[in-house]
């Protein structure tokens, strides 16, 4: 194999590499975040706005 091959294989297989252990970590967060109850999309009520300011 020739310099150019092989400094080619090995950047490939390094972004390989960081790419699956990126996603590892990411995937990995969310689940701590599940269980810990972080991050959960909750339901607003329509009724309740705490940005709405009346003018009584």
């Amino acid at each position: 194999m020739s310099e150019v091959a092989t400094v080619v294989a090995g950047w490939g297989i390094t972004f390989v590499l960081l790419a699956t252990y990126s996603m590892w970590v990411v995937l990995r967060g969310k689940n701590i975040g599940q269980e810990l109850g972080i991050g959960e999309i909750q339901d607003s009520d329509p009724g309740k706005d705490a940005g709405a300011t009346t003018d009584s």
